[in-house]
């Protein structure tokens, strides 16, 4: 603890203030994922056919990131970071108090979802701006960690006011998370500046066919991230009866989990290289698409539903690999963006065909199909170069605000 505190206080105080950030809107996070559901539920009576619609428009941010980040393509990162906040907070906050009914609720939701998606571009451009060269995993780790232990926090944070808050659960648990975001916000804007240069160039939108296994990766992520996002819980609670109390469970495990799994995984990035850690996701994924069609023993696959929760953080390599092959700096905040987009465009489509498949062949049939997305990111993982012969450019320079 003391060498940690020791570190803590010799830290850059732009990644101090940031990641405190990191902290403030990951409780944000908790609270709203945890309560969202039980919120239109017993807020709006919300029928499965208006549920079910409720996807596509809260997803839509994602898939209209790259426009986003284009609009503010002038602007220095750390203020796409406050911007972030700031939705988010008035998103959550019209969410606790300005909802009387389905149409308004769909505003303030757009607003909070549009802040959360935004984030996913700051949080992997801000945290290669703070890494040192070949450190970048590890940055990206810690962020990412940071942002599973805040998330715990928020999530602790809801369980208690459902014991407290009785009525005005939502009001105050809502409420309490707005005001985490606007200390975000705050945090955010302290970032000091300095002489480097942390906007995008103005740059709005690149395409580099140089770009091309990135983009595939994300597609591929896009399809399994969304299978795994709708069908796994789905087959824990309708064809092995997870309780919802095993689902919170879960849940928290794979956040706490996480915590210490992102930031290994990080750098372990950094010391074996992208390329390995791609294969060795495609061969755990198809572990998991395996175990999901044909085990047959409930904590099993509650392990595998862990297990694929953890390896999410793929998503730190991609941007390691990116940042590697990136032919300037100014590249990397819209290719990312447009990663997310194309993730989304996928993901947005891929529930329907799951649905689909399942009614026809039952369960089992979505998770082999699935399969052959890990065959697919087995073959565009050999085609990554590896970074031992080709170095990417300079490592960025540390944050600044111009």
């Amino acid at each position: 603890m003391g060498n940690l505190l020791k570190r803590w206080r010799g830290a850059d105080p732009a990644f101090k203030a940031f990641l405190l950030g990191v902290f403030f809107l990951g409780i944000n996070t908790g609270v709203i994922s945890n309560a969202f559901n039980n919120y239109l539920n017993d807020t709006l009576s919300l029928t499965e056919k208006q549920r079910g619609f409720l996807e596509f428009p809260r997803e839509l941010p994602g898939f209209l990131l790259i426009f986003m980040t284009g609009l503010l393509a002038a602007l220095p990162v750390r203020h796409w970071a406050v911007i972030t906040s700031l939705l988010t907070a008035i998103g959550v906050a019209g969410l606790a108090f300005l909802s009387p009914g389905y149409n308004s609720m769909l505003v303030w939701m757009l607003l909070w979802s549009t802040g959360g998606h935004l984030f996913m571009t700051v949080e992997s451009v801000m945290g290669l701006r703070f890494a040192k060269d070949g450190g970048q995993g590890r940055r990206l780790g810690q962020i990412s960690g940071m942002t599973n232990f805040a998330a715990i926090a928020g999530a602790g944070f809801f369980w208690a006011m459902a014991k407290l808050a009785g009525p005005d659960l939502y009001r105050w648990s809502f409420g309490a998370a707005a005001l985490a975001s606007l200390a975000s916000a705050f945090l955010f804007a302290r970032i000091p500046g300095g002489g480097g240069e942390a906007a995008p160039g103005g740059r709005r939108f690149v395409f580099r066919w140089k770009y091309k296994w990135y983009y595939l990766l994300n597609i591929l992520f896009g399809a399994r991230k969304q299978i795994f996002l709708t069908f796994a819980p789905w087959v824990l609670v309708t064809q092995y009866g997870a309780s919802p109390a095993a689902m919170a469970a879960l849940g928290m495990a794979a956040a706490g989990l996480g915590v210490v799994f992102r930031q290994a995984f990080g750098a372990l990035t950094d010391r074996i290289g992208e390329r390995r850690m791609f294969l060795a996701d495609s061969l755990i994924l198809l572990f998991i698409c395996a175990g999901f069609a044909f085990a047959p023993w409930r904590p099993l696959l509650y392990a595998i539903f862990i297990l694929d929760s953890l390896m999410f953080a793929t998503r730190i390599a991609r941007t390691t690999y990116l940042n590697r092959i990136a032919e300037e700096k100014s590249h990397i905040a819209p290719t990312v963006s447009f990663g997310v987009t194309i993730d989304h465009a996928v993901s947005m489509a891929v529930p329907a065909a799951g649905g689909l498949l399942w009614a026809a062949y039952g369960y089992r049939s979505v998770f082999i199909a699935a399969s052959l997305l890990a065959v697919a990111g087995f073959f565009a993982a050999l085609a990554v170069d590896d970074g031992q012969k080709n170095s990417g450019p300079a490592a960025p320079a540390p944050l600044t605000a111009d």
